[in-house]
């Protein structure tokens, strides 16, 4: 299995921050999958271009990224130990039902995701997923409050939630753990970044070597999103060869050399 080339861009300079990216750059499983080449923060511009030139494959902020380096026409995806949350600032349209069920199916192997909406305020469409279920054929649920879908614990029967009013709700949705830190993630374009959902801070006194996944699991992210495009592309690209064949078109391919075949025997035997 090839290696990716990953870039990492870390936040600040000192001793300890040195040690931890050391440990995880030479972890076995991750060395085992990619290599990594750690930028500093100053550096930004380079890891950047390596990216759109090709030169890498994915790119990995250890702070959030700056709104002006966002790939343009990305949309944000909160990637989750429970699901993956989508956010959007205004009510969802069946064109925003219909890109994150295409980011599901090839960015995360989800096969046919049930999505939920999830909007506070009364939505203009409120049969908009039962809509999208006819007429699209996406499993589309809600519209919920947050109240309502915390308090029947369904969040994780979804693949996919739309958050449509703003980061505020999302935080009320997610519980952080160690084990499965959150992750965001730029979809929708040909890029793949993904930064930590919240910023690491390591000091000088080593408290931030707790936070330790907190900086592996955007790499893992992103491996995994390279390599679920590249199954989901090769699937599609060598489209079998049509199996039945028009038997009226074939037989008339057939008689054409035949009456030829036919007319030689014919002037010969004259």
């Amino acid at each position: 299995m090839e290696k990716l080339k990953i870039a990492i861009i870390r936040n600040g300079l000192n001793a300890t921050n040195d040690d931890l990216f050391c440990s995880i750059c030479e972890d076995p499983v991750m060395s085992e999958l990619c290599i990594p080449f750690v930028y500093d923060s100053g550096d930004q511009e380079t890891a950047f271009r390596n990216l759109d030139e090709g030169n890498v494959k994915a790119l990995v902020l250890t702070s959030n990224i700056e709104p002006t380096k966002r790939p343009a026409g990305s949309v944000e995806i909160v990637v989750t130990e429970k699901t993956n949350f989508m956010l959007i600032t205004k009510e969802p349209t069946a064109e925003d039902i219909v890109k994150f069920r295409d980011i599901l199916e090839r960015d995360f192997n989800l096969s046919s995701p049930r999505i939920a909406i999830i909007q506070e305020s009364p939505m203009q469409y409120p049969d908009l997923a039962s809509q999208i279920t006819t007429e699209q054929g996406i499993n589309t649920y809600g519209p919920y409050t947050t109240e309502k879908i915390q308090a029947e614990e369904a969040v994780c029967h979804f693949d996919g939630v739309i958050v449509a009013d703003g980061e505020h709700l999302l935080q009320r949705l997610i519980t952080d753990s160690p084990q499965e830190a959150p992750v965001r993630y730029f979809a929708g374009t040909k890029s793949v970044i993904t930064t930590v959902f919240r910023p690491v801070h390591i000091d000088e006194a080593g408290d931030g070597l707790a936070d330790v996944s907190r900086l592996t699991h955007p790499i893992y992210t992103a491996i995994d999103i390279i390599r679920n495009r590249a199954f989901y592309d090769e699937a599609r690209q060598n489209i079998l060869p049509k199996l039945f064949r028009d038997k009226h078109e074939e037989r008339k391919q057939n008689e054409a050399p035949q009456a030829n075949t036919n007319n030689d025997n014919t002037e010969q035997a004259l």
